[in-house]
């Protein structure tokens, strides 16, 4: 089973006892929590730490540090489909979210809340930017990402001077494509200083992006004639440089957002590195805050259909409730009516039988059928039958050999 944990409560977690026993109530290993931790710099108690606790030392908990730009609050540790951690009551316990769901109401989702705006995030940012970052304007000591590009390069020209005929030529040998090589490799340095990672995959290295946090933003680096093809330049300015970051959308319908830099009057890209690599870790946070955002709508639209469909369902159970009642009113009425009928014809059919016996007029087969005594005793019979104050129900022909004639 897996568990679905804020930083603050795997945090918690781990400083609340030994890595091995809160792993083994999580049903994962030690090493498996260490670098679930890891992931998230979600600090843990060093070697030797609840020895010395136990034997009554002053200990320092190291605090937990501030959310990384892009990285996400949540923590998933475990196999399987990750269920949302919730401590006990009694500490030291856990409990899944779905335990005695049966009798706890479902609560509305939660908007996401940061601790900080995007723009304390951004100081926060601009106040890790190395102070002593010297560009380089050579390739010697490339990026391993531009490294990679330039080795498959060099193969490129081994091949050609082998084979002149060979297909595959070099990519990068350009003017513009040195200067666009050089400012990845410098770019991706400045953006591991800020604890992101920049790769460039793809053959000629144009699929371009940076991993801040969880979040992967995609970016271009490319002539500006590339970027945008309608843009007029000068003739001495045909291979400006422009770089084009976007910013991930979640929502349909949300309109495309794009952050643009390019070589202008004011200085060169060269000279911007600094407040691009800025901008391309924010824009992780930003991702990342969009994607709470949708998924808090998400889980917020479907937290609606469910209570608007508890509701119907409410609503429809009434409803067969009220007709049920109202059904079995009218069975009962049309019961009662039934029963009066069946009470006045039995009544009448003794008032007539008493009649019969007394009208010395009366004529058989007109006023009864065979002998008047047998059959005034059915008649009677039937009555008692249909009577619904009878005591008793005779059956029909109660009188022995007597068969009415219809």
């Amino acid at each position: 089973m897996g568990y679905m944990f804020t930083r603050q409560q795997l945090y918690d977690l781990v400083w609340a006892g030994p890595m091995t026993t809160q792993a083994k109530s999580l049903g994962i290993s030690g090493v498996g929590l260490a670098k679930a931790c890891r992931r998230s710099n979600i600090p843990v108690p060093p070697r030797g730490y609840w020895a010395r606790l136990a034997a009554g030392q002053r200990v320092a908990r190291t605090p937990l540090p501030r959310r990384g730009p892009g990285m996400s609050d949540h923590v998933t540790v475990g196999a399987g489909r990750p269920q949302a951690f919730q401590p006990e009551r009694d500490e030291g316990h856990l409990c899944s979210r779905d335990a005695d769901v049966s009798v706890r109401e479902e609560l509305p989702p939660t908007p996401p809340v940061h601790d900080e705006t995007l723009d304390e995030v951004e100081a926060r940012i601009r106040r890790a930017l190395p102070t002593k970052f010297r560009f380089a304007r050579t390739l010697e000591s490339a990026h391993p990402q531009i490294a990679r590009l330039l080795r498959e390069d060099d193969e490129r020209r081994d091949a050609i001077t082998r084979n002149r005929f060979a297909w595959d030529k070099p990519r990068f040998e350009s003017r513009f494509e040195q200067r666009r090589l050089v400012f990845l490799s410098n770019l991706f340095t400045l953006l591991g200083r800020l604890d992101a990672q920049g790769f460039a995959r793809g053959h000629d290295g144009r699929e371009v992006n940076a991993h801040v946090g969880d979040q992967y933003v995609k970016f271009r680096v490319e002539m500006l004639a590339v970027l945008r093809p309608r843009t007029r330049t000068a003739s001495t300015k045909k291979e400006s440089m422009a770089v084009e970051v976007e910013v991930a959308r979640w929502q349909h319908g949300e309109p495309e957002e794009k952050l643009f830099w390019r070589d202008d009057e004011e200085g060169k890209l060269e000279d911007r590195l600094r407040e691009i690599g800025v901008a391309i870790v924010l824009a992780g946070e930003r991702q990342y805050r969009k994607s709470r955002a949708f998924s808090y709508w998400m889980n917020r639209h479907s937290f609606d259909e469910r209570v608007d469909k508890a509701r119907r369902a409410r609503d429809e159970a009434q409803r067969l409730e009220r007709e049920a009642r109202l059904q079995t009113e009218r069975d009962q009425i049309t019961r009662l009516l039934e029963q009066i009928s069946a009470r006045q014809q039995a009544q009448q059919i003794r008032a007539y039988v008493d009649e019969v016996l007394s009208s010395p007029t009366a004529m058989a087969t007109r006023a009864f059928d065979g002998d008047r005594n047998e059959w005034a005793s059915w008649a009677l019979a039937v009555a008692s039958k249909l009577d619904p104050l009878a005591t008793s129900t005779p059956e029909y022909g109660a009188t022995p050999g007597f068969s009415p004639t219809l």
